[in-house]
């Protein structure tokens, strides 16, 4: 087999035997006929979800793919689709050429079919994913932690749902991978050597659990999500909590003013302590408020 990258201009629409050929969406004109094929460039333009189809002795998929560095969060979604008969030919359509070239020569000398480059391609895309989602796993935790004792958390919500969109992101990806999955399990005959099986029975091993491992980390940014609802509430309760305690407070003292502010003539007021005494009054209750909401500790 050799892999090769179309160029340009430059058109293929014959002789694929022996050859994996990338192109691009914009190439797609270049191998297929635009008029008898038109089906074909319509459900490669257009790769909205994961699916098999067969188109006579060919195979047309299309899925999700994700490249990314050992973070997570730097991931990337590129649409991929691949036309093959996965005996002589495969041509993979994606916009991310040179990326895709790269990964499959480093699979191409232990793959001897083209289903098992195929399969190669996935097991080399993911075979670091459980460090990804174990250093994912763990910026959620430290995320959780943070809004667990910080003051000020306003700010983590656009965290947390920028962690709601990776994981949603890596389950669409496990979901497709595991229609391809489910494909080659009645297709075992496309693998041409017990190396490419053995590889096929890692990658369909390695790939539910790490849906398993993903919609886990979903439910824990669900939860990192309540708890920050839950602060947020409780903060706001203490807020009003305080405003209570301060109107509760002045509230004998708004009495007192409301009473003596009417017009009427008091028999104190002829008194010549009476504005000494209704200072006191008005220290004692404050104080004595202070004194009973400290040992209930309301001020907390």
């Amino acid at each position: 087999m050799k892999v090769r990258t179309l160029e340009e201009n430059e058109e293929l629409k014959s002789n694929w035997k022996g050859k994996i050929i990338i192109v691009s969406k914009e190439q797609l004109t270049n191998v297929f006929d635009k008029r008898a094929d038109r089906e074909i460039i319509e459900s490669f333009q257009f790769i909205n979800s994961s699916k098999i189809d067969t188109y006579g002795e060919n195979y047309l998929a299309t899925f999700n793919f994700i490249f990314s560095e050992q973070s997570g969060s730097a991931s990337k979604v590129e649409k991929i689709g691949l036309y093959s008969d996965f005996k002589t030919f495969s041509i993979y359509v994606t916009n991310k050429k040179s990326q895709v070239l790269s990964v499959i020569e480093n699979v191409l000398p232990k793959s001897t079919s083209h289903a098992g480059v195929l399969m190669n391609l996935i097991s080399e895309l993911t075979e670091n994913d459980y460090i990804k989602l174990e250093g994912l796993e763990n910026e959620i935790g430290a995320l959780d932690d943070k809004i667990a004792i910080e003051r000020n958390i306003e700010g983590y919500l656009k965290k947390i749902n920028t962690y709601k969109k990776i994981t949603v992101r890596y389950k669409h990806h496990y979901e497709q991978l595991n229609y391809i999955i489910d494909f080659f399990a009645s297709h075992t005959e496309f693998f041409s050597t017990k190396e490419e099986k053995e590889s096929y029975i890692v990658v369909s091993k390695r790939i539910p659990r790490l849906y398993k491992e993903i919609v886990y980390l979903r439910d824990a940014v669900a939860q990192t999500r309540e708890n920050y609802q839950s602060q947020i509430e409780s903060r706001q309760n203490s807020l009003m909590k305080t405003f209570t305690v301060i109107t509760a407070i002045f509230m004998p003292l708004q009495l007192i003013v409301g009473w003596y502010g009417m017009n009427l003539i008091m028999p104190e007021f002829h008194w010549k302590y009476a504005y000494l005494t209704i200072i006191i009054v008005s220290v004692v209750l404050v104080a004595t408020m202070l004194i009973v909401f400290k040992k209930k500790k309301w001020f907390k």
